[in-house]
């Protein structure tokens, strides 16, 4: 948003009081916060978003446009911004540097600013520092300002500025419009400090209850045109699906709205409310409406009465009054349908409709980094994730409601420090979903399944009798109601896609399915549906048959569904990662008379490649080929291709695993068995210590050193539990775990030397570009790309 947005929305749309005029120090002096504001945490907000503040405090403070480079371009500055000279004459160009530093109680020293003398005098020699600004968010002591300002006018700066924490402060505190552009402050200090008596009691609980969320806020695109729908028209209706931000925004412009001196913020919790707080005298009044036509489901009686009220609203909105209405996208598109022409105008043709979900790059970022950063994760399992959130940032799926949970511990318990797993956690939010489903209306719900059991390819105007019955009758609710609600899911949790020339039904997402099946297989007589209906993932991963070893919060599949189940396995498509999945399933969820059926109608089957596991033992397709020698039905040639795997295994990898699983090892043969002994004593045992210290050489330091070592040490335990072994083979077994100790420390020193913190590659810097019609290119020196998640761990 720019300061001229920002002031037309204060002085015109009643958001902030209006009428203020810059004192002498550029700083608006009509409305300043109430009681004292000592300190705000300036430290903990990151570099990114510190170099944002000081952009914006430039713009605010000194009235020009600020401009910013991004990092890969940095060249010394952080922001350029032009300086017209007194006449009227040439023009000038200032530079600022921001230096953000995450301890909080850091002060600023002479020799800090030493690394950015060199960019200094090429940006003096390049025209681009008349000025010179130097922004810290460190306390900064008068006789180091004026020092450093020594320095810089003896490079020919004209003006020399250095501002501290202390500076920033007072600025923000000072003036409600940088406030607005910045609202992430709101919860670096304390929020009454900032909010007066004017706010209502009820309103000010509620926005006490965001105070811990503040601190995370991004101001986002949605955030700037939710600003400029109240500005140009005097109410905006947020829209998005759960955990997109849309509470967030109105209770943040609600924050924000009621500094004014002439407003009163009311949070209403439906129209009725409207109509006995609306007064035709009181122009000052700020409306904040979160679900405005339903809070899980669309109310009727809402729609209804928004219908007469929205009239009342264009005439309070004449009168100066503002109105924010948040609403999920399923529940408005039904409303819209409902009323028709009775709706609003701004809000028919979308001039004042605000889509919160659609998120840039770099807001993605900011909002991962802040929930990090402001989390309660501890700094241990920051470190752990911190090389893997920029690409976290970068999926589609993106949430920043999921991006909350990812800094709470209490929803990560049990998830692995892993790329993928981090990966997987914000793209497939399952248990998100399944809030969010299970709180639907049941015609809505039961639309949902509808799609789920045609597996999710529903053509428009071909549903399958037989399954809309069915789902009628276990949900309880009419076909009629069933096939009116599937509009009201479209852009929300469906689509319509041409699948074989037909126009279908499909989910937005497929973890929609996924949630789906987590709901209905809580529910015994869903089975078939489900069996019909789910992925094939999801089945190979979720089922357990009848007769196996039941497996915890897995639904059981009776016997008489076995021609259900064998006839979706039989379409299994032959994908490595579904092959894997298969190997698992057969090996040891399906039934004895399931994996013979499946086996025997496609010889090829157990020949299908896979993902091969860490340990041999474990692996999906080894044990699947165990239980079909088992069963009588593995081939000579599959026997001899496993026998060989676990004999390459054991001698190159040092994997004896399969020696502790007696199925496993009945895939060799008795002489193969002998043969592999005689090759683990004369070849693998006397070159394990040179084998060792190769691993130890190429070890990955992020890792625990023992780790990669685990085959050789569960290794040697399992030939020292065989009797009889000769005192030769002890003393070479005794020697290679002399080797791996030795390995291990050595790996240990490593690590410990690499993790010492750096203190010399504190700072890093970024660079702001001027206007290419008022200032020509330079070139100068750019440093490597810095990541937004550099300090989050700090």
């Amino acid at each position: 948003m720019t300061v001229i947005e920002m002031k037309a929305l204060a002085e015109n749309s009643g958001i902030l009081a209006s009428g203020q005029a810059p004192d002498a120090g550029g700083l608006g002096a009509a409305a300043r916060a109430e009681g004292p504001w000592t300190d705000l945490a300036l430290h903990s907000i990151g570099w990114r978003a510190f170099q944002d503040l000081c952009s914006q405090v430039c713009e605010e403070v000194l009235h020009r446009p600020v401009e910013i480079f991004r990092e890969a371009q940095d060249g010394g500055q952080d922001a350029v911004f032009l300086i017209p000279s007194n006449g009227g004459g040439a023009t000038h160009i200032g530079s600022v540097q921001c230096k953000h530093s995450s301890n909080s109680s850091q002060h600023l020293k002479v020799g800090d600013l030493t690394p950015e003398l060199e960019h200094v005098e090429e940006l003096v020699a390049a025209g681009q520092a008349h000025t010179y600004v130097f922004m810290t968010s460190m306390s900064v002591d008068a006789p180091v300002a004026l020092e450093l300002r020594k320095k810089l006018r003896a490079l020919g700066v004209k003006k020399a500025h250095v501002f501290g924490k202390q500076y920033l402060v007072r600025a923000i505190r000072s003036s409600a419009r940088l406030r607005a552009l910045v609202p992430q402050v709101y919860g670096l200090g304390d929020l009454s400090a900032i909010l007066d008596q004017r706010l209502l009691q009820q309103t000010r609980a509620l926005l006490d209850h965001w105070i811990p969320k503040l601190k995370v806020y991004v101001p986002t695109a949605a955030h700037r045109k939710s600003v400029k729908a109240l500005n140009e028209h005097g109410i905006v209706l947020l829209l998005g699906n759960p955990s997109t931000g849309k509470s967030a925004i109105g209770a943040i412009l609600s924050t924000i709205a009621s500094e004014g001196q002439r407003h009163t913020v009311l949070n209403l919790t439906s129209p009725r409310d409207f109509d006995a707080a609306w007064n035709a005298h009181d122009p000052g009044r700020f409306f904040w409406i979160d679900d405005a036509f339903g809070s899980n489901v669309v109310r009727e009686e809402y729609v209804q009465d928004w219908a007469s009220t929205f009239r009342k609203v264009q005439a309070a909105i004449s009168h100066g009054n503002r109105f924010l209405l948040t609403s999920r996208r399923h529940i408005y598109e039904a409303a819209m349908r409902r009323l028709g022409q009775r709706n609003l105008p701004m809000f028919i043709d979308g001039r004042a409709i605000v889509d919160v979900g659609d998120l840039s790059p770099s807001e993605k970022g900011q909002i991962l980094y802040n929930h990090i950063n402001f989390g309660s994760q501890t700094q241990s399992w920051k470190r752990s994730v911190k090389s893997h959130l920029e690409e976290v940032a970068t999926i589609p799926e993106f949430l920043p409601g999921i991006a909350e949970r990812l800094g709470d511990p209490s929803f990560t318990k049990s998830l692995a420090i892993t790329k993928s797993e981090l990966l997987r956690f914000m793209r497939e939010p399952k248990e998100h979903l399944i809030d969010t489903i299970n709180a639907l209306d049941d015609p809505l719900r039961a639309a949902l399944i509808l799609v789920y059991v045609h597996q999710g390819a529903m053509p428009h105007n071909t549903i399958d009798a037989s399954a809309l019955s069915v789902v009628s009758e276990l949900t309880g609710v009419p076909a009629p109601r069933i096939r009116d609600s599937l509009a009201e899911l479209k852009g929300s949790f469906l689509r319509t896609a041409v699948v074989s020339g037909a126009e279908t039904w499909s989910f937005a997402h497929p973890t929609i399915a996924d949630a789906l099946t987590s709901i209905l297989r809580e529910r015994p007589h869903f089975i078939a549906a489900l069996l019909r209906g789910a992925t094939i993932e999801t089945i190979l991963g979720s089922f357990v048959c009848e007769g196996m070893r039941s497996i915890q919060d897995a639904p059981t599949i009776p016997a008489t569904l076995d021609d259900v189940l064998v006839a979706r396995l039989s379409r299994i498509p032959d994908e490595t990662s579904i092959n894997w999945l298969m190997f698992r399933f057969l090996a040891e969820r399906a039934s004895d008379k399931v994996f013979e059926r499946v086996v025997v109608a496609d010889e090829e089957i157990l020949r299908r490649e896979s993902w091969a596991s860490y340990r041999v033992s474990q692996d999906p397709k080894v044990l699947a080929h165990a239980r079909a020698y088992r069963l009588g039905w593995l081939d000579e040639y599959d026997q001899d291709r496993s026998s060989t795997r676990l004999q390459e295994t054991a001698l190159s990898d040092f994997d004896l695993s399969f020696f502790e699983d007696e199925d496993i090892l009945r895939l060799m043969p008795p002489q193969q068995v002998i043969a592999l002994g005689i090759k683990l004593r004369s070849d693998a045992l006397v070159e394990a210590p040179v084998r060792i210290a190769t691993i130890a050489e190429d070890a990955d330091l992020n890792d625990d050193p023992e780790s990669h070592f685990e085959n050789y040490s569960r290794g040697f335990d399992i030939l020292e539990e065989f009797d009889g072994l000769d005192a030769s083979t002890r003393r070479l077994i005794d020697e290679a775990r002399q080797a791996m100790a030795r390995a291990i420390e050595d790996i240990g020193e490593r690590k410990e030397a690499k993790d010492k913190p750096d203190h010399a590659a504190e700072w890093s810097h970024m660079s702001p570009v001027a206007r290419e019609q008022e200032a020509k290119p330079v070139a100068i020196r750019a440093p490597a790309r810095r990541s937004i998640f550099d300090d989050v761990d700090r």
